[in-house]
């Protein structure tokens, strides 16, 4: 199963989407500093995203991509549970 940034056109922005993409991927969503072992790590990760040629649609992109090829020929049931107030 391919899980992986695959349309963005500078390998060194591929590499750190997809580097960006498995963190997100084992650590579950947090914030970018909590996602990061460091403050240089944090900084490179707010470039990436702040980078011109990185937009939303190249990441929806990518994402829904992987959420098709990982999906096709299975069945899924998906719920969603009311968020909580705490």
């Amino acid at each position: 199963m391919q899980r992986e940034f695959t349309d963005l056109r500078d390998h060194r922005l591929l590499f750190r989407g997809n580097k960006i993409l498995m963190i997100f991927l084992v650590v579950a969503f947090h914030s970018i500093r909590q996602l990061t072992d460091d403050e240089a790590s944090a900084k490179g990760f707010y470039r990436f995203l702040q980078n011109d040629r990185v937009s939303e649609s190249n990441i929806l992109s990518n994402l829904v991509g992987n959420c098709r090829s990982a999906c096709s020929g299975k069945y899924f049931f998906v719920f969603r549970t009311p968020p909580r107030l705490i």
